[in-house]
């Protein structure tokens, strides 16, 4: 090959790597853009950590934070005598669940992320294999099975009407809870099994005091070497790595635990939604204009709630599931560098869900304002705006919708 077509290919590979040097004109020169190619390869490829440690250090703790005091006010709120039921039952629930979700979260993933060398620590090493990573599941299978829970109690309120007394009650709701939580303990008990402790090596502060005659800087760097080859206190089991976890974690946990109560909370939704509109636009001629216009604000405000708490839900569980399905199984086709950099934000995902009821209560019901204002010590007028229809209803012929609509927006009004 000439001189000539040599510079002329060395040129190309500078415009393909996004390079600006001056012209080649040697081995040091044609050295010199490789490097620089590498290392602008390098930089794309630590893209994905460099998510991971924004959203797993700065942004998710701050939500975390921020939910976990929500869910301690949602609570206090949903327990205050006017708020009891099988709703409120199963709410309190959900936001205990999303509460330890928030809180592992911070223990697990923001901690490594601001003290990498806790992994090397074997107290938190067994935190972690036996509390931390199963629980944060634990939690996370509870909070989205409660959100289950919860749907069918208010499609039985709405659409079972004279089943409603047996089956919507506190001490069904308590039922439900328990045996919910139960099954998610059962269910995901491998996650127990997916981590365990290692020896760790030889304690490098020991080897740092036997150098205490040496000169501040040679020493520092011997402790920082040591340290570098310390190894992880915890490592992945045998059974996590193989064909049976890689089954349990795609299929039983993904598929069966997510995608299930996906279907279920969307469909029972729907239906709840449309039985509202049934029931008061057949009883609306049965009705004063002022009994019309309060059904229709109560309808308003249960669909609202509905659709917010639900589909949020639903966006947040749903984007993370088929993201993490795709890191998971790396199908072929895929650009897995867009893969894991949405997998570094995806994973977040079920933090916002658990962060973000709280605040869908507050904007969606009335009722949950104005009991949260007495818990935080602001009393307001409990004047007709803020009353539930279940307070005051406007007539036998329309007692049936009436009953219906207020226990549904029980949980939001």
């Amino acid at each position: 090959m000439s001189f000539a077509e040599t510079s002329s290919a060395l040129d190309l590979l500078s415009s393909a790597l996004g390079l600006t040097s001056p012209a080649p004109s040697g081995a040091d020169s044609a050295e010199r853009m490789m490097e620089e190619g590498m290392k602008k390869m390098t930089e794309k490829a630590t893209l994905p950590e460099e998510l991971n440690f924004i959203m797993c250090a700065i942004v998710a703790p701050i939500i975390c934070f921020v939910g976990m005091a929500g869910n301690v006010l949602a609570i206090i709120t949903w327990n205050r005598p006017k708020m009891r039921s099988s709703t409120g039952r199963y709410l309190t629930g959900q936001a205990v669940a999303d509460f330890t979700v928030l809180m592992f979260f911070v223990l697990i993933d923001s901690l490594m992320a601001w003290r990498p060398e806790v992994k090397y620590s074997r107290a938190y090493a067994f935190f972690f294999c036996y509390i931390g990573y199963p629980g944060i599941f634990f939690a996370i299978v509870c909070s989205i099975w409660f959100t289950v829970g919860v749907t069918i109690d208010r499609y039985i309120l709405v659409c079972w009407i004279t089943k409603a007394k047996q089956y919507c009650n506190e001490k069904r709701a308590n039922f439900g809870l328990i045996l919910i939580t139960f099954n998610s303990f059962i269910i995901n008990f491998p996650h127990y099994l997916s981590f365990t402790l290692v020896d760790p090596p030889n304690d490098p502060s020991a080897n740092a005091s036997s150098h205490g005659n040496m000169s501040g800087t040679h020493a520092h760097t011997e402790v920082k070497m040591a340290t570098v080859t310390q190894e992880v206190a915890f490592k992945e089991t045998e059974f996590q790595t193989g064909a049976s976890g890689q089954f349990y974690e795609f299929w039983i946990h993904c598929m069966i635990l997510i995608l299930i109560p996906w279907f279920t909370v969307f469909g029972m939704n729907v239906m709840i939604i449309r039985a509202v509109r049934r029931s008061n636009q057949k009883n609306a001629g049965k009705k004063t204009s002022a009994s019309v216009r309060n059904c229709k604000q109560s309808e308003n405000q249960i669909t609202r709630l509905l659709l917010a708490v639900t589909f949020t839900f639903l966006f947040f569980i749903g984007t993370q599931c088929v993201i993490q399905c795709m890191y998971m199984k790396k199908p072929a086709g895929f650009n897995m560098f867009i893969v894991d950099s949405s997998f570094a934000i995806a994973k977040c995902g079920i933090v916002f869900n658990s962060s973000m009821n709280f605040f869908l209560y507050c904007v969606t019901g009335r009722r949950f304002r104005a009991e949260l204002l007495k818990v935080l010590g602001v009393h307001v007028k409990d004047d007709q705006g803020m009353s539930s229809l279940s307070d005051r209803p406007t007539g036998s012929s329309s007692r049936h919708t009436t009953s219906t609509m207020s226990t549904t927006g029980s949980s939001g009004m």
